[in-house]
């Protein structure tokens, strides 16, 4: 009796870590699946932005720039974070964004990577900037932000869907970034700037991927979450 039990119970757990083993594979074929589909849809939204005519960005920007500075989020907020566009990538450029909230008294905040994370540079209107190692403008000289006050964080994207993903470069700073946050108790708005073209119908998503709570594109506004 005690010999069948021992057979029994390690057939038992036999089974267990197949299953297990089984739930693993799987595990990583899909997230090798959606690494996939996200690498073929930043390749596909790059090409689409880049074919758009460099007067109707610079036309499409400063409209996102009108809408984005009458947003009650913007107005009422004591410390914005926005990234600095990389020029010649196609993507929104955020020039005009920041000489109007600068004339607004506005205090900003950007993007630095240090360590492979994203921080926050104070950020006031002369400073110099330097082209980082991913090509983004940073200041040269600066100091960590205060972000326990960040009320807005404006952040750059490739696609976006109606439920309020994003995708973005592949590297996961904004992710971390606003995880962090989110773990300090900080809970900025969190704004995508887009051309509209860039909503497609679905972004493929994981566990470690951050919703916004609207976007901004050159024909309006649109939000995701009902609290903002």
């Amino acid at each position: 009796m005690v010999d069948l039990f021992i057979i029994v119970n390690g057939e038992v757990v036999g089974v267990i870590e197949r299953y297990g083993m089984v739930e693993r594979l799987n595990a990583m074929e899909r997230e090798t699946t959606l690494a996939v589909e996200k690498a073929a849809l930043r390749i596909k939204m790059i090409e689409s932005r880049r074919l758009i005519p460099e007067k109707s960005r610079i036309e499409m920007s400063m409209a996102i720039a009108e809408y984005v500075i009458t947003m009650r989020e913007v107005l009422n907020a004591r410390h914005i974070h926005l990234y600095l566009s990389i020029p010649d990538s196609g993507e929104v450029s955020t020039s005009a964004i920041v000489d109007r909230l600068i004339a607004m008294k506005k205090p900003l905040s950007v993007p630095v990577v240090r360590n492979g994370e994203l921080l926050s540079a104070t950020f006031r209107k002369g400073d110099l900037v330097r082209t980082a190692q991913f090509g983004q403008p940073e200041p040269v000289e600066f100091s960590i932000a205060e972000e326990s006050t960040l009320d807005v964080v404006l952040l750059p994207l490739l696609a976006f869907d109606e439920r309020g993903f994003r995708i973005g470069y592949g590297k996961g700073f904004y992710d971390r970034f606003l995880q962090r946050l989110s773990r300090q108790g900080v809970a900025p708005c969190r704004i995508g700037l887009a051309f509209f073209k860039q909503k497609v119908d679905a972004v493929p998503v994981d566990c470690c991927d951050e919703a916004l709570d609207g976007v901004v594109h050159e024909e309006g506004i649109i939000r995701f979450n009902s609290n903002f």
